[in-house]
């Protein structure tokens, strides 16, 4: 029950004038028709002669009737007004029997007979039980003979304070059962007929209030209503199986791209195309479904011309009839017809959220082509002060005619644009006001009006850029910014990889088309350098066409032979201005492997690193569990890349001259020292959590947030009760380092290590634990003064002896050096092995965090290439040793120390420098002892577990 639902019905009623012609009486509990003027049937349940309680949907029964006759003049008569006439049950939800609401019958002097059979529901009911419209309408009223002209669906729904109809009107001489009506798309008659008339429906119009001609579109409606439609348009184009996920979302974007365009290319006056047109003939019969979907593919190619930025036109029909009933087509155009897509009475952002939950649910997401969850994209807007930076060059940066400017943001993998719509609602948010106006001087000022007057986001056709090489996700990013309040914004349905010229349309802004050519600088490739901020979430190992290929080369010149995500930073390069930013996601592997050195001498000689924030495995899944970094950076000057290539050279050539190899890393750290650039801070953080956990087909599990804090509006704040990510970056004294929540370092401290690692877990290991994996910094020892890696001979795959018994990492425990007591025995090995020879342990470099060791290896087994041979250098007990390699602590470290892919692996030289503390002589025969005891049990404890196992199996064959 809904109060001011049943009070406005109420207060409608009652102020109709005519309304005691047909109610007596009126309360919070009863309601009395008059007997006069209406007839009830004394077998309708719940009534006590005319009277009955008061429900909504009695309330819509009531509101209709005095609209009948106020209205639509139909007389309120005994004869004519029917209320609850009994038939036998059909088709109706249990309990509720065969009734009708309203039955509207002619006059005696008109022949009699039925005319209107009226089904009433509420705004709560009317949707959900359009499933009944079968059994209560056309098979209930086929028990009245003659059978009623019309059937009439019929709510109420209020809105914004004011009652609206909800009308489908059917005629029974067109559409005799359900099925006829069915089959071509259920079309809707907005009308009822004014007394015994043929009804009189108007078609939609750009009208601002109805006309004699026109009828304009309902910007009323609710988060529920849009909320509704957007189930109801995917499950009626999918219709059960047959069309895919992403056609469906294809289909629904192509049809809001439509309805966009008629919306706001329609002339003022004059008639919509997306809707159902009447039939000239009789305005009871809709147009064919074919028809409509001729009418919608010329209104697609149409919008596609005004709207979208795409290499050439697309070809064949829109709506493929061949894939997509027509019938269907026509179901969902009456559905939408009568809403306006592009404005709004409801507070909020209502059109654009409607379209992100389109586009969240309805597109299946794969491995490389997924969306960025609106935490990171909030946390990436607030760790680049998107904003901040926005009023920073309104207030303080011109453009090359002196003009004031606002940041040009691109994102060049923009999928539906999830960054780029954020980034709008947060700089309108924030600059769009009368109060940043009031503070401008008067040329600034006059732009402010322009970028944020009547058209809040007029800004933004201006300034913000993106590109998505799927057509269906960049047809979405052009919908998504249209629907947030921006019709004219700069999206290309192409690679984000291509020459600069690619982008060059005529009679758009052509930022995005110049191309500044190599002028002998640090850096070869034609450059654009028009932008302030790139932020993007670029797709992972892209697989390129042949002719996507061939335009990459001669677009890149420095990493153009790399992976896809390299390829991006360099695109990156050339897209910013001197100064401008990116805060981008990259995989973990650019920044901590040493086949990616390249992309992070890249990285380090043309842009300064601000932050790295190593996200969570479950950032992403369940569409990858690819490991991901969020690296904020600020391009360096040209001269400053020109001073590290200069200096990089001379420095290399100096070592060559002492005759000595020219190593990277001590060229690395003299250049960085000779640029003074050693000390530059970098930001790190590893969060465990993000605020959410993904889960396939289903909403996401709400959790702790270590990336930020929320203000009870909802915003991001870098303050807060709790320390975050966020906080630990922006607070101006540094807080103590912490390697979840944030910590910091340098590129000298980069310089120290082999391959120039920017990756957090490496940083916090060797900057902040001096690669002290275990006990006390002062008295720790390195493991290679314990240990030394010893070399395994190789045996190839193929046959081997007999018997021979194989050692694979899955034979052994985590944490527990103890293998499996069926080890199985081989005669042939597809794959190459080692042989335990000489080692006194051996350890897995591959996911070396699970801590799998053998101890005393038997020297004729065979074993997985990713163990490591150990052999000790003291006379420290084999078991002690072992069972240190194994603490949680090392286990950490050597997580800290792999790279890679999910399946990493560790070097075993850094292995070996990773510090330990080592007890006294005296604690290491106890400790040893006690851990032979403890394995002795444990052992003991296994193969117990192993007779109790093999008892259950026994019970089986007993």
């Amino acid at each position: 029950m809904d109060s001011n639902y049943r009070q406005a019905l109420t207060d409608a009623i009652l102020e109709n004038a005519d309304h005691k012609k047909v109610i007596d009486a009126i309360d919070d509990e009863h309601i009395t028709y008059n007997r006069s003027g209406i007839w009830v049937d004394t077998r309708a349940p719940g009534f006590t002669s005319s009277t009955t309680k008061v429900t909504d949907e009695e309330l819509v029964r009531a509101y209709l009737l005095v609209n009948l006759i106020s209205t639509y003049g139909y007389k309120a008569s005994r004869s004519i007004l029917k209320v609850e006439k009994v038939y036998k049950p059909v088709g109706r939800p249990t309990g509720k029997g065969g009734r009708v609401d309203i039955l509207v019958q002619r006059p005696p002097s008109d022949g009699g007979g039925s005319f209107l059979f009226v089904e009433c529901k509420t705004q709560d009911t009317f949707d959900n039980d359009l499933k009944y419209i079968d059994g209560q309408l056309f098979q209930l009223s086929l028990q009245e003979q003659p059978r009623p002209k019309y059937l009439l669906y019929y709510a109420v729904e209020l809105r914004n304070g004011q009652l609206h109809d909800r009308r489908i009107l059917i005629d029974t001489d067109h559409f005799p059962d359900f099925e006829s009506w069915d089959s071509i798309g259920q079309p809707i008659t907005d009308a009822i007929p004014p007394r015994y008339d043929r009804p009189e429906p108007k078609h939609f119009g750009n009208v601002n209030k109805e006309s004699s001609q026109f009828k304009p579109l309902d910007k009323t409606a609710t988060p529920a209503v849009f909320s509704r439609l957007r189930e109801e348009l995917h499950d009626v184009i999918w219709g059960g199986g047959g069309t895919s996920s992403n056609e469906v979302f294809a289909y629904i974007v192509k049809l809001i791209l439509c309805k966009i365009y008629d919306e706001t290319d329609t002339l003022p006056n004059h008639r919509f195309e997306f809707q159902r047109l009447r039939d000239d003939s009789d305005v009871n019969l809709p147009e064919s479904s074919i028809v409509l979907t001729e009418r919608l593919n010329r209104l697609y190619r149409d919008a596609e011309e005004a709207y979208l930025a795409m290499p050439q036109a697309s070809t064949g029909p829109a709506f493929d009839p061949a894939r997509l009933a027509p019938q269907k087509l026509a179901y969902v155009v009456g559905r939408l017809e009568g809403l306006s897509i592009t404005d709004n009475e409801h507070h909020g952002d209502l059109l654009g959220e409607f379209f992100e939950q389109i586009v969240s649910q309805d597109f299946t997401q794969s491995r490389g082509q997924f969306f960025t969850p609106i935490n990171l994209v909030r946390f990436m807007l607030a760790l680049s002060d998107a904003v901040g930076q926005a009023e920073e060059v309104m207030n303080s940066k011109r453009d090359s005619q002196g003009r004031p400017r606002l940041p040009y943001i691109i994102d060049p993998s923009c999928g539906s644009g999830s960054f780029l719509i954020e980034y709008m609602k947060l700089v309108t948010g924030r600059l769009g006001t009368s109060e940043v106006a009031a503070k401008l001087p008067s040329r600034t000022g006059k732009a402010h009006s322009t970028w944020f007057g009547t058209q809040k986001n007029a800004w933004a056709k201006e300034h913000i850029f993106g590109i998505e090489n799927n057509h269906d996700l960049g047809l979405a990013a052009k919908v998504n910014m249209v629907l947030h309040g921006d019709g004219s914004m700069n999206t290309w349905i192409n690679s984000g990889l291509l020459p600069f010229g690619e982008y060059f349309r005529k009679g758009q802004s052509n930022v995005l088309g110049l191309a500044n050519e190599d002028d002998g600088g640090p850096y070869e490739a034609p450059t654009n350098e028009q932008f302030d901020l790139i932020i993007s979430n670029p797709p992972f190992s892209l697989t390129m066409s042949p002719d996507e290929e061939r335009l990459v080369q001669l677009a890149f010149s420095t990493l153009a032979s790399s992976s896809s995500e390299q390829i991006f930073v360099e695109r990156w390069y050339q897209l910013l201005r001197e100064g401008g930013r990116f805060c981008c996601v990259l995989p973990e592997t650019i920044l901590d492997t040493g086949s990616n050195i390249n992309t992070r001498l890249f990285l380090y000689q043309f842009f300064r690193i601000h932050a790295v924030v190593s996200l969570p495995y479950l950032a992403f899944r369940p569409f990858t569990s690819t490991k991901t970094c969020i690296v904020l950076a600020e391009k360096r000057s040209r001269r400053d890349a020109q001073r590290f290539e200069e200096a990089w050279t001379n420095i290399s050539d100096e070592i060559k001259t002492s005759n000595r190899n020219a190593d990277r890393k001590e060229v690395f750290s003299q250049v960085i020292e000779y640029l003074e650039w050693s000390e530059d801070p970098i930001f790190m953080a590893e969060p465990r959590s993000v605020g959410y956990k993904r889960r396939k087909g289903l909403p996401d599990l709400q959790e702790e947030n270590d990336l930020y804090a929320e203000l009870p509006n909802g915003s991001v704040t870098s303050d807060g009760p709790a320390r975050t990510v966020l906080s630990s970056f922006y607070v101006p004294s540094p807080l103590p380092p912490m390697a979840d929540l944030g910590f910091w370092t340098n590129l000298k401290q980069v310089g120290l290590r082999n391959h120039l690692r920017l990756d957090p877990k490496y940083r916090w290991l060797w900057d902040h634990q001096q690669g002290v994996a275990f006990g006390c910094p002062s008295s720790s020892r390195a493991l290679g003064e314990i240990l030394e890696v010893i070399k395994l001979p190789r045996v190839e795959k193929g046959s081997v002896a007999s018997g021979t018994t194989l050692i694979d990492l899955e034979h052994v425990g985590s944490r527990e050096g103890l293998v499996r007591h069926d080890l199985p025995q081989v005669d042939t090995i597809g794959s190459q092995k080692i042989r335990f020879e000489d080692c006194d342990l051996a350890i897995s470099k591959l996911e070396p965090y699970l801590g799998k060791v053998l101890i005393d290896p038997p020297t004729d087994a065979l074993g997985s290439t990713e163990w490591i041979g150990l052999k000790c250098k003291t006379g420290l007990p084999l078991e002690f040793v072992a069972h240190l390699l194994m603490l949680p602590d090392l286990c950490e470290a050597y997580r800290r120390l792999q790279s890679g892919k999910r399946h990493a692996r560790f070097d075993p030289d850094e292995f070996l420098d990773l510090r330990v503390q080592i007890p006294d002589e005296t604690s290491i025969t106890n400790i040893q002892a006690r851990v032979r005891t403890k394995r002795t049990r444990i052992i003991k404890l296994r193969e117990q577990g192993m007779d109790e196992r093999a008892s259950i199996d026994a019970l089986y064959s007993d």
